[in-house]
């Protein structure tokens, strides 16, 4: 891997891979953003997706910006195309999952487009269950790579825990999608859908779910994040690109 591709995936915290396997599935031309540094093309700013747009920031209850991760170069992770194709997975001994987790795509669709896609191999986030580390609800994780037209692109899969039950599947669902969307990081408000405790609290000895919905902090948070500059759908030069194969 080359020192800016290192240091991009580096600081945010993410996978990297030059490995292309939905390359035949982006969608949209690639944009050419003026030339940087070292061939480095500058991070550029998106037109707000439709949602975001309309939403009035709420000056009364703040923002977690400053908890969000990005580049050295101010670069945050952000989708580029609308709508952002969706896979949730069918669990054969589970088929009341699906509609529990479409409920948390449903929402967050008020503010950036989503579309739910019948296979994997058209999705940009894949949403499964599976097994997970004891007290881990859910995950997202995503890895940056270089498409064959040479545009960083971004793919994301959210793993939800077999463990939780249909309520709590939206729940989680709801908070690994605010990641998936850009918020990757945590708000240090518990009353915050992306706050970082646990899902679950503990009352009076016993477990209660933490039910959260989007809240006008989180959404102040995504619509600055949707306000600032980003590497992803930007052409990179040839040479560049061979530095991190």
């Amino acid at each position: 891997m080359g020192s800016f591709f290192n240091t991009l995936v580096n600081t945010l915290g993410f996978s990297a891979s030059p490995q292309v396997s939905w390359s035949q599935l982006l969608s949209g031309g690639a944009v050419y953003a003026q030339e940087g540094r070292n061939g480095i093309p500058e991070p550029i700013r998106y037109q707000l997706p439709p949602g975001l747009e309309s939403y009035v920031y709420d000056d009364s209850v703040g923002d977690y910006l400053d908890q969000i991760s990005s580049s050295e170069q101010g670069s945050y992770l952000q989708w580029s195309y609308y709508p952002v194709p969706i896979y949730i997975e069918e669990p054969p001994d589970y088929e009341l999952w699906k509609p529990f987790v479409e409920k948390a795509v449903e929402e967050w669709s008020a503010y950036l487009p989503l579309t739910i896609v019948d296979t994997e191999a058209e999705s940009r986030i894949t949403i499964q269950r599976t097994t997970l580390e004891l007290g881990i609800s859910g995950a997202a994780r995503p890895v940056v790579y270089f498409a064959n037209d040479g545009t960083l692109q971004q793919q994301v899969r959210i793993l939800i825990g077999q463990q939780e039950g249909l309520a709590e599947v939206t729940a989680v669902t709801r908070h690994e999608l605010g990641h998936a969307l850009g918020l990757w990081g945590h708000s240090p408000d518990q009353a915050d859908l992306m706050f970082g405790g646990y899902h679950a609290i503990e009352l009076g000895g016993r477990r209660a779910l933490r039910v959260p919905t989007i809240r006008a902090r989180d959404l102040n948070t995504l619509k600055r994040v949707y306000e600032q500059p980003t590497f992803i759908g930007l052409t990179f030069p040839e040479s560049l690109r061979r530095q991190n194969q």
